[in-house]
C-alpha cells in the first residue's frame, strides 16, 4: 500500500511595486474577513446561542460583498477569503479541543490587528509556478527565486512578508511513495548534546558550535540602539527597525544552513541515529541562557 507524504518548498518573491500593494491587499482583505466572521460568530451566539459554521459564513460573505461599503472584496481573491473562513474554523476546534482537555485560558481566536498581524494570506488552489516566477490570481506572475522545482501536486500557497520585508511563499505538496521497507542496520551512531560543543558523537567525533549569534551580537547591539534612539512614526525608524529584521535573519538563515547540512551527513553516513531524551527546556537557567537556549529551533547557541 502506498503512503502520502506531504512536503513544504520555500520560495522568495521579487514582486514589483504594484504587485507588493496587491499582497498588501490580499493580506489586509484576509485579516478584514477573519475579524468580521469572529465578530459574527460572537454576535451571533449572544444572540441565539449557537455560532454560525463556515457554510453559514460563507453565505454571509457572499451577501457582504454586496454592500457597497464592503463592495472591495469583490476585487480580491475569493479562495483566499474562503480560507480565512477555514482557518477561523480550525481556531475554534483547536480551541474546543484544549477545553475538552481542562485548558480554558488560552486559544481562543483574538482580532487581528493591522499593526501587529503579520501580512500573510493563502491561496489553496490555482496557483502555478515557473522557471523564474510564480503565477498567483488576481496579481499576475510575480518573479521568483525558483532554487528547485517542487516535487507532487501543489495543495496550497501561503504568502508571507518577514519582519525584514521581503515577501515569501509556502507551496505544500502531496506524493505517494512506495511503502517503507525494513532495512538492515550497519552503521549506527548516538549524539549527546553539549554546552561547550553542539554535540559528541558516540564515534568520539565532537561537532563545534559555530555561535552564530554572538559573531553577530555587536553588529545587532548597534542596530538595535539606533533603532531606541529614532523618533516614533518616522521614516528613520522603519529604516532602522528592517535592519534589525535582516540581522536577525541573516544569523537564522546561517544557523539553518548549518544544521541542514550536518543533519544531512548525518542521515547519509548512518542508518540509525541515537539522540538522548533530555528536558532541555528544564536545563535553560539564566546563566545559560546565552550559551543553551534554543530561541528558534536552531542550535543550542541562539547563533
Amino acid at each position: 500500500m502506498h503512503r502520502t507524504i506531504q512536503t513544504t518548498y520555500r520560495y522568495r518573491l521579487d514582486p514589483t511595486a504594484a504587485q507588493t500593494k496587491l499582497l498588501y491587499q490580499f493580506a489586509g482583505a484576509r485579516r478584514f474577513v477573519w475579524n468580521w466572521a469572529l465578530n459574527r460568530k460572537q454576535e451571533t451566539y449572544r444572540t441565539t446561542g449557537k455560532a454560525p459554521g463556515f457554510n453559514d459564513l460563507c453565505v454571509e460573505l457572499t451577501r457582504l460583498k454586496q454592500e457597497r461599503d464592503t463592495a472591495w472584496l469583490r476585487e480580491m481573491e475569493s479562495q483566499s477569503l474562503q480560507q480565512a473562513l477555514r482557518d477561523l474554523e480550525r481556531a475554534f476546534q483547536h480551541f474546543f479541543r484544549r477545553v475538552k482537555q481542562g485548558d480554558k485560558k488560552k486559544g481562543y481566536p483574538t482580532f487581528k490587528s493591522k499593526h501587529r498581524d503579520t501580512p500573510r494570506f493563502r491561496i489553496p488552489q490555482r496557483v502555478q509556478m515557473g522557471d523564474s516566477f510564480v503565477s498567483v490570481p488576481k496579481i499576475g506572475m510575480i518573479a521568483a527565486i525558483v532554487h528547485r522545482p517542487f516535487e507532487g501536486t501543489p495543495k496550497g500557497a501561503t504568502f508571507k512578508r518577514e519582519a525584514c520585508g521581503h515577501w515569501y511563499m509556502r507551496i505544500v505538496t502531496e506524493q505517494q511513495l512506495a511503502p517503507r521497507t525494513n532495512q538492515p542496520v550497519r552503521t549506527h551512531v548516538g549524539i549527546d548534546l553539549g554546552l561547550t560543543s553542539l554535540g559528541v558523537l558516540s564515534s568520539g567525533q565532537t561537532i563545534d558550535n559555530p555561535r552564530w549569534y554572538r559573531s553577530c551580537a555587536r553588529k545587532l547591539r548597534r542596530a538595535q540602539q539606533a533603532f531606541n534612539r529614532s523618533t516614533q512614526g518616522s521614516a528613520n525608524r522603519t529604516k532602522a527597525r528592517i535592519r534589525v529584521a535582516r540581522l536577525h535573519q541573516k544569523t537564522r538563515n546561517q544557523r539553518n544552513d548549518f544544521l541542514h547540512k550536518l543533519s544531512t551527513d548525518l542521515v547519509r553516513h548512518h542508518d540509525l541515529i541515537s539522540i538522548e531524551d533530555l528536558n532541555v527546556k528544564g536545563w535553560r537557567k539564566p546563566s545559560w541562557r546565552k550559551a543553551f537556549s534554543m530561541p528558534d529551533g536552531g542550535c543550542s547557541d541562539p547563533c
